[in-house]
């Protein structure tokens, strides 16, 4: 019996707040107006009333322009704005909307933050860069990659602004790759998989140390980081558990793309996906003729189809259509948050929610 879900949450989900620039509001017009009385001298000589007057607009001046001199500045001399108690915000700025909700739950108020990409609409594999989201990686106090060539568009923006010191990378290994696309990776010996959210374990361990990381920008925050963190990584920690006690053992799956293979084995079930089929996936490469039927095969032999719609080619429909053909469950999973969810927590729930129905619909 075929079984079709998408992966995602019911409630209304909780945008990002938007990046801006703390303003300072300088006034656009200064009049001076004089006032005589008994006490002054109103018939001075008009030379020395001038002067009088203009020494006076300098010294306003001076005091207006002092006031606009604590903006944020794209340099490494940058510090983070202040809040309205006058104390330090960080501003971050995060790859996708993944590590922006997770930022977001760690620090609440105490932090500013801004995701280049929100939507399920686009690939973060091939994304490119716009003026609006170099400002932003300019203006950041701290910058969150996912890392492993998976998000490289931030880390070379970051680069390009200097400002190399501010990104911090989930991934082990954080130095950047250059992949040869003339290689067909029929061997498979260089893939990795770069969707590090999906592995529950990794998240858990990772919101605890960018807390600490937080908190060593922002001393006065640190507490509040901390408190945060282990919240959420004990939210984690509890999905985590959740996915394990599945018991797919037993149960084999296909993937059109790598996005859900953190997840999927955690739980137990047996990956019959070539690993270089997604290596070429992964390096945006065609798959070879060869790969191409070997995926067909299988997708007539296993339990669970994983397919990721977000970077859907014509090899992944086909794949797909045979494995509904071959009464296979499938099931939609996303790079990024789906629009439908409130956020991280919900969105991985919702994932386990969904093999456990399909698990059950397997049987």
């Amino acid at each position: 019996m075929f079984f079709h879900q998408r992966c995602g949450g019911s409630q209304s989900r909780l945008r990002t707040q938007q990046h801006h620039t703390p303003q300072h509001h300088t006034p656009q017009h200064l009049t001076l107006r004089t006032v005589c009385n008994k006490s002054m001298v109103c018939g001075m000589n008009p030379l020395r009333s001038i002067a009088l007057t203009l020494a006076g607009l300098a010294v306003l001046t001076v005091s207006a322009c002092g006031g606009s001199s604590g903006g944020s500045s794209g340099g490494s001399g940058s510090s983070p704005a202040e809040d309205e108690e006058g104390q330090a915000e960080l501003s971050v700025v995060t790859s996708t909307d993944v590590y922006a909700d997770l930022i977001s739950q760690i620090g609440g108020d105490a932090v500013e933050v801004q995701a280049l990409v929100t939507s399920t609409a686009t690939d973060p594999h091939s994304y490119e860069a716009t003026p609006q989201d170099r400002l932003a990686v300019e203006n950041a106090d701290v910058i969150i990659a996912n890392g492993a060539g998976y998000d490289s568009f931030i880390t070379q923006l970051a680069s390009a602004a200097e400002k190399e010191d501010a990104v911090h990378q989930v991934a082990e290994g954080s130095a950047e790759h250059d992949h040869d696309h003339s290689h067909d990776h029929e061997d498979g010996d260089s893939y990795q998989n770069e969707h590090l959210w999906y592995d529950l374990a990794r998240m858990e361990q990772f919101v605890l140390e960018v807390a600490e990381h937080l908190g060593q920008l922002a001393p006065q925050h640190a507490e509040l980081y901390a408190e945060g963190a282990e919240e959420l990584a004990e939210q984690i920690g509890a999905l985590d558990e959740r996915s394990q006690q599945l018991q797919a053992s037993g149960h084999s799956y296909l993937a059109t793309e790598a996005v859900s293979g953190y997840l999927l084995e955690h739980a137990g079930f047996d990956n019959r996906t070539d690993p270089a089929f997604l290596s070429a996936v992964e390096h945006g490469d065609d798959v070879s003729p060869r790969l191409y039927r070997d995926a067909l095969q299988r997708s007539e032999e296993v339990d669970l189809l994983s397919y990721n719609a977000q970077t859907e080619t014509q090899q992944a429909s086909r794949i797909r259509d045979a494995a509904q053909e071959a009464s296979a469950v499938v099931v939609e999973f996303t790079e990024t948050i789906p629009e439908d969810s409130a956020g991280y927590l919900e969105w991985m729930e919702s994932n386990i929610d969904t093999l456990e129905a399909a698990l059950q619909e397997a049987q």
